[in-house]
C-alpha cells in the first residue's frame, strides 16, 4: 500500500524560500505548495511537485490556521517582517493549525518558525533595540510551552547570517569602495577576536531537506547549522589572500558603535552592528548538524574568492 503523499507548506518565496526548492523538491513522495501573496508573479517556480496558492498572513488567525492544518509540515521563510508581532502571530496559527489536526485525527504539524537566523534564547531584544529579535525568543518560549498540548512538533534552524550578508556593501564589514585603489577594508564588531556565524542559502536548504529526511533528531529543538564560523581577525586574512589586495583594518568597538548609534538612533543597521557585537551570533563547528551529517557547505573563502574573481 502507498503511503498518501506528504505535503509541505512553503511560506514565501524570496532569497530564503527560492533556495529551499530545489533540495525541499528532492524528497521521495511529497509536494510543495508556496504560499505566497501573488502567485500569478513567480509561475516560473511551479514544477510537477511544486505549486502556488495565494496567502495573505494578515488575514484572521482562525482562518490562516484552518489552511495550514491541511498540510504535515509548514516552513515559514517569509522574513521577519516589519512589526514584531507577525512572528509570534504565526506561530499562534501553527499552534491552532496543531489543534484542528488532532481534532480531525491527523499527526502533529511540523513547524519550522522563521529563525533562520543567531542565538535568539542569548541575544533576546538586545537590551530593548532589537524588538524584533525578542519577539523571536517570545516564539521559542511560545513553542516550548504550548507545542505539546497543540499537537505540534517544532524544530528551529539556527544558521548565523546569509552568506552574502557579510559581505554587502551597506553591512560595512567587507567595504570594496576603495577597489579601483587596490584597497579593501575590513572592519571588526567588538574586536578581531569576535566571531561570527555564516551559512549560504542555498545549503541551509539542503541541511533542511536532510531534516525533514529524518537525517537526525530535530523534535522539539533548536539545531545549529553553519558553512563557516570566523573570527573577524580570520576574516580579514582571507580577504587578503582572495583579494590580492591592500587590506586597511579598521576596529569598530562597542563603544564605537554605541556613539554611532547615539547619532542615529533610528538607523536599523547600526542597531544590527551593535547586537552583532555581542554573544549569541556564533557556535563552533564540532556542534553543528552539517557537521554530524558529514555534509560539505561553503566556506567564507571560497565565496569570498568567487566574489573576488567575478
Amino acid at each position: 500500500m502507498t503511503s498518501p503523499q506528504k505535503q509541505i507548506f512553503l511560506l514565501g518565496a524570496g532569497e530564503l524560500g527560492t533556495a529551499f526548492l530545489p533540495h525541499l523538491s528532492t524528497l521521495p513522495n511529497t509536494h510543495i505548495t508556496i504560499g505566497i501573496r501573488s502567485p500569478s508573479k513567480y509561475t516560473h517556480l511551479q514544477s510537477p511537485n511544486i505549486s502556488l496558492t495565494a496567502i495573505d498572513l494578515s488575514s484572521p488567525s482562525p482562518d490562516l490556521a484552518q489552511i495550514f492544518s491541511a498540510y504535515d509540515i509548514l516552513i515559514s521563510a517569509t522574513g521577519f517582517g516589519a512589526d514584531p508581532s507577525t512572528v509570534l502571530k504565526l506561530a499562534e496559527e501553527a499552534l491552532l493549525a496543531g489543534k484542528i489536526r488532532k481534532e480531525q485525527g491527523k499527526d502533529k504539524l511540523w513547524f519550522f518558525p522563521w529563525q533562520w537566523g543567531v542565538d535568539y534564547d542569548i541575544i533576546g531584544d538586545g537590551e530593548g533595540m532589537m524588538p524584533l529579535f525578542g519577539a523571536q525568543r517570545d516564539v521559542r518560549n511560545l513553542l516550548r510551552e504550548k507545542a505539546e498540548e497543540s499537537n505540534v512538533k517544532w524544530t528551529i534552524v539556527s544558521t548565523g547570517i546569509f552568506m552574502s550578508f557579510l559581505f554587502e556593501q551597506f553591512w560595512g564589514i567587507v567595504d570594496r569602495s576603495k577597489e579601483e585603489e587596490g584597497k579593501v577594508v575590513v572592519r571588526c564588531l567588538r574586536d578581531w577576536d569576535h566571531k561570527v556565524t555564516v551559512t549560504d542559502v542555498s545549503d541551509i536548504g539542503r541541511v533542511l531537506a536532510r531534516v525533514i529526511a529524518g537525517g537526525v533528531e530535530a523534535e522539539d529543538c533548536v539545531l545549529y547549522i553553519a558553512g563557516d564560523s570566523v573570527s573577524y581577525g580570520q576574516l580579514a586574512n582571507i580577504i587578503k589572500r582572495v583579494s590580492r589586495k591592500q587590506v586597511e583594518q579598521e576596529a569598530w568597538s562597542v563603544d564605537h558603535l554605541k556613539r554611532d548609534l547615539d547619532a542615529a538612533p533610528d538607523d536599523g543597521i547600526k542597531k544590527y552592528r551593535l547586537v552583532f557585537a555581542r554573544d549569541g551570533v556564533w557556535w563552533d563547528m564540532d556542534r553543528t548538524v552539517n557537521k554530524a551529517l558529514s555534509m560539505d557547505m561553503m566556506d567564507v573563502e571560497t565565496f569570498a574568492r568567487r566574489l573576488f574573481s567575478g
